[in-house]
């Protein structure tokens, strides 16, 4: 299974990001991302769940603070023990992150249809410096392997959600605010935009980081 995520590694660059990220970094510091050593604790749940053309690979429990994700090109990795009472949800979730990933064009079809825009001129997430969000905030952002690869993407094409740590000093992969970069007056805010709340109500942090997320939490593919 390393071999999967060598591969994965090759493609999206993801976990070296990490590592040169002085927060991130620390966030993972006591994270240990590996693939476990008995492959067969994939539950019939997931193996079910998953078509054919996806790799199931089961994770170290500490790996990415013991949070699901994917990586390329088709791979879902779930932590050890991750409880089955979950499972069936979370494989749901996850298989549209594999949509978003394949199918960039559809989903970004899409998001235009909702009101989303995507910040094409950040498409390189290594670059950390960028005009269009100060450096204060951009370093605070939790890299995420489910929007790595279409990292910002701006609601109406002002509104930017950053997922933060909630401390610099000691950040805590699951320790995160979403705050709300405007564009235009380039003012950060704690709320999201009316406009947003009157389409999507009140929905968590996890699903206001980023549109990749909303989608995948309402567990509804529109592409298929």
């Amino acid at each position: 299974m390393s071999s999967f995520l060598h591969t994965a590694e090759g493609l999206d660059n993801y976990q070296n990001l990490c590592k040169r990220d002085i927060v991130n970094g620390k966030a993972r510091s006591a994270c240990s991302y590996t693939a476990w050593h008995d492959q067969t604790a994939a539950t019939a749940t997931a193996t079910a769940t998953a078509s054919k053309d996806v790799q199931i690979v089961i994770m170290n429990p500490s790996a990415e603070g013991g949070m699901p994700h994917t990586r390329p090109p088709n791979i879902i990795c779930i932590p050890a023990y991750f409880p089955e009472s979950m499972m069936a949800e979370t494989m749901k979730h996850e298989l549209i992150h594999l949509s978003q990933r394949n199918r960039p064009a559809e989903w970004e079809k899409y998001g235009l249809s909702e009101g989303w825009m995507k910040m094409t001129n950040l498409e390189h997430p290594e670059h950390q410096e960028h005009p269009d969000i100060p450096s204060e905030w951009l370093r605070r952002c939790r890299l995420n392997p489910d929007t790595i690869h279409s990292r910002f993407w701006a609601w109406e094409g002002r509104y930017i959600p950053l997922p933060l740590f909630v401390r610099e000093d000691k950040p805590d992969l699951k320790d995160i605010v979403v705050r709300w970069y405007d564009l235009q007056t380039e003012v950060v805010s704690s709320s999201p935009p009316k406009s947003f709340i009157k389409k999507y109500g009140n929905v968590p942090a996890n699903s206001q980081e980023h549109p990749f997320e909303l989608w995948a939490y309402s567990g509804i593919n529109p592409i298929n």
